[in-house]
């Protein structure tokens, strides 16, 4: 059996995936790695631990996982094993998106301090990287006052126009009790006396976070001048970034209304933002398209939300258009993956084929290309090319246990080299004792070889599995072997799961005929 599974919810994981983490492409432990994400987002967190901790093993270089398992981990309170990436991560070479992203995980879940030595050997490959230097002045806030200035000093070097940066400068300044040198800061903010006056009354040592404290100091000032509507996009920025979705309403209507001399294109992708944590896609998608007409765009996020809202909403045509066009305007590897998977679950083979030859060619290192060749290649009904690209996928890797399956199985399939197929299959188990899908394609060689109790045998191990090909199977199995009672039983259940395969009303149609016969006769 092809363990082919989740394929529509697979893209929904893989592009938000993609929005926040660097690609993973397709490494060994792929579906493995998916099915650890939907455990994840159904909550099922000590399932998806067992998952990505699996990943590792069967992929060491498998660093994108680092960032959900420091997650999973802090929500299990497993501080130790978070202690222990941590110490791996200075051990190992990492690029810096990754790193990036782990370093955001740990902040996010209270490692400030370690999250700031990461990004700092970050920076000493990236040094004039503005956005790092600000989420660095960010991190030592709280934790290191010195170390906090030096980074808006030199972030404000490269921008020098960020209001928000002095602000943060004045308030670690009269947390240091130097109210002068706090005043010289706001000089660059406009209505600098009315912020220094909200300061002064604010017993800043008391502030829990830096984000609460800018929200709280937003907030008392849009009070005191509320039409400075630069103010409100930065509060309704600072909302969404700490996903406070409720407070962030109270600004919405206030952020629609903003004049349109005064609004730029950013405001737009911030209410897009909006909607999309309240879930109303059809406004993400208003508001993101405002924001991709009016803005300079140099980048792919934009595109690639707005694939995820079609998405969402199930307009997987405008999805596959969207894409389609982002990989001609960006040629990026990211969005061919993505495309890739759309065509895989729209079923458009031929054109996931143009996808993976233009991979190979561009991107040599982009892993498992041969094997989803040889895949598509067997749902088109190419079998030679599909065995001679499935072959290749394992010369380049004896341990890929899903190659090593799909060929036994289409071997199987295809009622040849059966004695080569169980070899492949056996070998497929050894990596995954327990998943079904090999164990039903041992099965199912049995059955081929015309071995049926010893298929019967194996099927009965997973027969509770709810799936239509496994009890189509054991039909086939069951018919063989004369129990027909038996067979009919799990030829209905087949249909119940997949109602549009004409094949098994055609087989139970047959077996109710032949029943009827045998009964009549006795």
């Amino acid at each position: 059996m092809l363990s082919s599974k989740y394929f529509l919810k697979s893209i929904l994981i893989i592009i938000t995936i993609t929005l926040y983490t660097p690609l993973f492409g397709f490494k060994k432990a792929y579906y493995l790695y998916a099915q650890g994400i939907i455990d994840l987002q159904e909550k099922r967190y000590k399932s998806a631990i067992e998952k990505f901790e699996r990943v590792i093993r069967y992929d060491p270089d498998a660093y994108y996982v680092y960032p959900q398992l420091i997650y999973l981990y802090a929500l299990e309170k497993q501080n130790d094993k978070i202690n222990l990436f941590i110490k791996e991560i200075e051990k190992i070479e990492i690029d810096t998106t990754t790193l990036t992203n782990i370093a955001n995980t740990l902040w996010s879940v209270g490692y400030a301090e370690d999250a700031g030595k990461i990004f700092e050997k970050v920076l000493t490959i990236t040094p004039d990287n503005s956005q790092l230097l600000l989420t660095l002045a960010q991190i030592y806030f709280s934790i290191d006052e010195e170390k906090s200035i030096n980074y808006y000093k030199r972030y404000l070097e490269l921008n020098p126009n960020d209001t928000n940066a002095y602000f943060q400068l004045a308030l670690i300044e009269y947390k240091k009790g130097n109210t002068e040198r706090a005043k010289e800061y706001l000089q660059n903010l406009e209505n600098n006396e009315i912020i220094s006056s909200i300061i002064s009354q604010e017993n800043l040592t008391e502030t829990t976070t830096d984000y609460n404290s800018l929200i709280s100091h937003y907030e008392k000032y849009i009070k005191e001048i509320p039409n400075d509507h630069k103010a409100v996009a930065n509060l309704f920025f600072l909302l969404l970034a700490q996903q406070d979705v409720e407070k962030a309403e109270k600004y919405i209507k206030k952020m629609l209304s903003i004049p349109k001399k005064e609004f730029l294109p950013e405001y737009n992708f911030l209410i897009a933002l909006f909607y999309e944590l309240k879930k109303d896609f059809k406004n993400a998608i208003k508001y993101m398209g405002k924001y991709i007409r009016t803005a300079e765009i140099s980048e792919v996020l934009p595109y690639m939300k707005m694939t995820y809202y079609y998405y969402s909403i199930k307009n997987y045509k405008k999805a596959i258009n969207l894409l389609e066009w982002v990989n001609k305007k960006f040629n990026n590897v990211e969005v061919k993956s993505i495309l890739l998977y759309a065509y895989i679950e729209k079923k458009n083979y031929k054109q996931a084929l143009d996808i993976l030859f233009e991979l190979k060619t561009s991107s040599p290192s982009f892993e498992r290309i041969d094997f989803y060749i040889g895949m598509c290649y067997e749902q088109i009904g190419d079998i030679e090319n599909s065995i001679k690209y499935l072959k290749e996928a394992i010369k380049q890797n004896p341990k890929d246990h899903e190659a090593l399956n799909y060929l036994g199985y289409l071997y199987a399939e295809k009622g040849i080299n059966l004695d080569e197929a169980e070899e492949l299959i056996k070998k497929a188990l050894e990596f995954e004792p327990t998943n079904y899908a090999y164990i039903d394609s041992l099965a199912w060689v049995y059955y081929k070889k015309g071995d049926y109790y010893k298929s019967e045998e194996l099927f009965e191990k997973i027969k509770e599995y709810k799936d239509p090909i496994i009890y189509e199977h054991i039909g086939d199995v069951k018919k063989e072997l004369n129990k027909l009672e038996e067979a009919l039983f799990f030829y209905e259940n087949s249909l119940k799961l997949n109602k549009k395969n004409k094949n098994i009303k055609k087989k139970i149609s047959e077996l109710k005929y032949k029943w009827k016969s045998l009964h009549r006769q006795k």
